[in-house]
């Protein structure tokens, strides 16, 4: 049976070959199995915002912060707070 991190690592795969769907459905399967995969929450809201879907990805984005906030790890949650505001950014300026 695979486990979270096996999941994570195929959803990396697909995303860099171009396969958005499929490694949305992987990083979503690594969520699945651990709810508290910040990394998986992160990389699956790229792949979101990419697709068109930006508010998905920012829902993601958010997750990801707390996540990385609750374990202490504050310069990964500033990161993603950084990335959020570009999504939101591409989005009023209308290119997502």
């Amino acid at each position: 049976m695979a486990n979270a991190e096996e999941f994570f690592r195929s959803g990396r795969k697909l995303a860099k070959q171009g396969q958005s769907q499929e490694a949305i459905a992987e990083y979503t399967r690594a969520i699945e199995l651990d709810p508290n995969y910040a990394e998986a929450y992160f990389y699956r809201d790229n792949v979101l915002a990419l697709e068109g879907q930006p508010q998905k990805g920012i829902e993601d984005f958010q997750k990801a912060a707390a996540i990385f906030t609750s374990r202490g790890e504050s310069e990964k949650a500033q990161a993603v707070h950084q990335h959020e505001e570009i999504i939101r950014q591409g989005i009023q300026e209308g290119e997502l």
